[in-house]
């Protein structure tokens, strides 16, 4: 079973995002944080394998969350999710020096995209973060 983290502020996201990883029986939500400072404290307690982490946070952003959580547990596959962040921006160049395990599209509900492709992308990056 693959342990994850949720952090992000907004409580429909995380409901989404939890709605998706619930698809896969292997995959086991095991906290839900609404900002990096709650996301280290479960981190620790949960011990999970892999982290989702919206960009933009109040309390702790994205990127704060990222560099402490490398300090703490840098074992944590971080999943970077924006839905401002534009492939090869700078901040997914800050995300992956820093150690992001990816930086991909954060799944929205009702969205213009194909509900099944932007799941299983999410799915999927959550495996590979997953392997030793």
């Amino acid at each position: 079973m693959i342990r994850v983290l949720i952090c992000d502020d907004s409580f429909l996201a995380r409901k989404a995002i939890k709605r998706i990883i619930e698809q896969d029986p292997t995959i086991q939500v095991v906290a839900e944080a609404k900002n990096g400072k709650e996301a280290l404290t479960l981190a620790q307690e949960h011990q999970p394998e892999v982290m989702t982490c919206d960009m933009e946070m109040p309390v702790m952003d994205g990127i704060q969350t990222l560099m402490e959580i490398r300090k703490v547990l840098p074992r944590i596959k971080v999943i970077v999710l924006s839905s401002i962040t534009q492939p090869q921006s700078e901040k997914e160049k800050l995300c992956r020096s820093l150690g992001a395990y990816a930086v991909i599209a954060k799944p929205v509900e009702h969205s213009d995209l194909d509900p099944v492709t932007n799941d299983h992308g999410l799915i999927m990056t959550i495996h590979h973060g997953a392997r030793p």
